[in-house]
Order: C-alpha cells, then sequence, then structure tokens
C-alpha cells in the first residue's frame, strides 16, 4: 500500500489550476477526477520529496489535461446526444481531416432536410407550385420546387403525398447524418 502524501502544496496547486479550467463540467464529475488525479500522483510520487514533482511533469501542463478531460466530455455527450448543437461540439474534439469532412456531411445533411421540409410546406402553402415535378422527355429530369414555379411543361409526380413522403425523408436524412456524426465522434474517441 502507498503511504498518503496527505496535503502537499504542489499537488494542492496543481489540482487548483485544473479545477479553474475545468469549470463548466458538473461538479461531481469534476470532484471525481480530481480525485483520480491525486491517486495517480500519490501512486507514481510513492513518498514526499522530488517524487511528487516528477508526478506532477508527468501529467504536463494543467491547462491542457484539463483541455483533454473537457473535450472526451464533450465527445461523449456527443455520441449520446440528439441536439444537433451537442454534437458539432463534439465534432470540434476530431482530428483535422476527420473533423472537416465529418462537420461537411453534418451540415449537408441537415441542409438536406431543411430542403424536404420546405419542400412540403411550400405544397401545403402554394400547391400549384409546391412539389415534385417531372418535364417530359427527360429520364432525369425530377424538380423539388421550393420557393419559385415548377419548370416549364412539366407535370406532378406525387400530389398531395409529397408531404408526407418529404417529412419523413427530411427526418431519415437528419437521422442518419446524426449517427453518421455520432459513429465517426466514438470512432475518434475509441481509437485516442
Amino acid at each position: 500500500m502507498i503511504a498518503s502524501i496527505g496535503t502537499d502544496p504542489r499537488i494542492e496547486r496543481y489540482l487548483a489550476r485544473v479545477r479553474v479550467a475545468l469549470r463548466g463540467l458538473p461538479e461531481r464529475e469534476i470532484d471525481e477526477i480530481l480525485r483520480e488525479l491525486r491517486n495517480h500522483v500519490e501512486e507514481l510520487a510513492g513518498g514526499e520529496g522530488p517524487g511528487v514533482q516528477a508526478a506532477l511533469r508527468s501529467l504536463g501542463d494543467p491547462l491542457n489535461l484539463a483541455q483533454t478531460y473537457r473535450s472526451g466530455n464533450q465527445m461523449v455527450r456527443a455520441e449520446c446526444s440528439g441536439s444537433p448543437l451537442v454534437i458539432l461540439q463534439g465534432l470540434r474534439h476530431v482530428g483535422t481531416w476527420g473533423r472537416i469532412t465529418a462537420t461537411a456531411l453534418f451540415v449537408l445533411g441537415y441542409l438536406g432536410m431543411g430542403t424536404l421540409w420546405a419542400g412540403a410546406i411550400e405544397k401545403v402553402l402554394a400547391p400549384s407550385r409546391g412539389g415534385l415535378w417531372h418535364t417530359p422527355g427527360d429520364f432525369w429530369s425530377v424538380t423539388l420546387a421550393v420557393g419559385g414555379n415548377p419548370p416549364a411543361g412539366a407535370h406532378e409526380l406525387l400530389g398531395w403525398w409529397v408531404v408526407p413522403i418529404a417529412l419523413l425523408a427530411g427526418w431519415g436524412v437528419k437521422y442518419l447524418s446524426d449517427r453518421l456524426a455520432q459513429w465517426w465522434i466514438g470512432r475518434y474517441r475509441r481509437s485516442r
């Protein structure tokens, strides 16, 4: 068993700096982190004297250590949350290329969701203009009219069915965007 170092002022100063940098996390979580760090320092130091300073040095800068705990906390919260803002905060901590790629896909997914929902709303507000339109003669010419007139000579494909289909498809795109981002965050967090 390791003898307790007691209240070494160097440890207390270090932990106080970590506590300040962790402000904003739940108090219970901060206390748990500080208890874990104190036990780790005591275990590494093995007693008083130069061992304490070496143990504190091995932990690194208290602000950087706190930032590591904060980013880990945000990634865990993002993996469990359905809030787009919490997920975006979690994506900030993923590696550079992963952050750029995952954030771009996430934002594009939400833009797609918004477009589909806008199409459903447009159909309700302006039934003659809103909807999914096909221009004869061109197999690939299918247009979701939002905020404008349908293409000349086009005929409507789904009628009023576009409203529930667009709402469900928008929700599906949002769900897939959230899950892809959460998977990306979890994959990065576990690789570290």
